[in-house]
């Protein structure tokens, strides 16, 4: 009677046994699948961080090419962003890993849309050259397949708009004149008489002259040869100008009238003809004479 209690008693600790142990089975696969579910949970969100910094890379990598930058912070701070893939690659995923990974991902792109929009002048800039590269490349592709002779044409056709732009001088007279006291200008042809010799010309308008300050070079010859006024040399292109005086003015495109008055070389001007000339650097662009008795 014992014997048998004893038997059903052993009988129901090992069911028990049996069906914690099953439990206990069925609960260690239910906790590995669920740490094998969280790790490939990790590893997807791990590779997401990773796929955002190397597209960051990638992208700080186009700029800096692009824009042939060394040593700038966009270098920087792909230099950063590289050393952090090492640093996610090297090491296993954790919740709390990822939660500072993500962290700096979020702040990495902020840096960078920082970085992105300080450098747009300059992408701007290199695109815009990178359009009139190759406008010129077009251009000079064009102008070869024209040939020698429409090259020869355009080339005539420079020559003309820059003769077209030069500056002329129009009008141009010269008197002798007797300063008054009173700073009136009287006209007057008897050489001891005149006290300067007066030039008149108009610069006339020009359109197609550019706009600034300009230079014209007035010279006086009296009837020895000499020059009168300061009698200055200058040189352009290897030929030299002895002139009397400058005219310093301000072009604006529209018709100026200028007068120089240029005094004698000692006491009183000599008797005889007298040679007026107005240069534009080396090129002649009005003359004309007159005499005093």
């Amino acid at each position: 009677m014992d014997n048998e209690k004893n038997n059903n008693g052993i009988k129901i600790i090992a069911g028990i046994l049996a069906v914690l142990l099953v439990v206990a089975g069925a609960f260690a696969v239910k906790l590995y699948n669920q740490e094998k579910d969280t790790r490939s949970q990790l590893t997807k969100e791990k590779n997401v961080v990773l796929s955002d910094l190397k597209e960051m890379v990638n992208k700080y990598d186009v700029v800096i090419e692009e824009n042939n930058l060394k040593d700038t912070e966009l270098n920087d701070a792909r230099d950063k962003i590289q050393s952090l893939i090492g640093d996610i690659e090297a090491k296993d995923a954790t919740i709390a890993s990822l939660g500072r990974y993500r962290a700096e991902v979020f702040k990495l792109r902020n840096e960078r849309d920082f970085l992105f929009a300080q450098n747009d002048s300059l992408r701007g800039s290199n695109e815009m050259l990178a359009m009139r590269v190759d406008s010129t490349t077009y251009e000079l592709e064009v102008q070869r397949g024209l040939g020698d002779s429409l090259y020869l044409e355009n080339t005539k056709l420079f020559e003309r708009v820059a003769i077209g732009a030069a500056l002329a001088a129009n009008k141009l007279r010269a008197v002798g004149v007797i300063e008054r006291s009173s700073g009136k200008l009287v006209e007057n042809s008897n050489n001891r008489r005149i006290d300067k010799v007066r030039a008149c010309y108009t610069v006339p308008q020009n359109r197609l002259a550019e706009a600034g300050d300009r230079e014209l070079y007035v010279q006086v010859i009296d009837p020895s040869g000499k020059t009168l006024g300061s009698a200055e040399t200058v040189a352009f292109d290897g030929e030299m100008i002895t002139y009397s005086t400058i005219s310093k003015f301000y072009y604006e495109n529209a018709a100026l009238d200028i007068c120089e008055n240029i005094a004698p070389s000692g006491k009183e001007f000599a008797e005889g003809k007298y040679e007026v000339k107005i240069y534009d650097e080396a090129k002649l662009i009005a003359q004309t004479s007159f005499t005093m008795k």
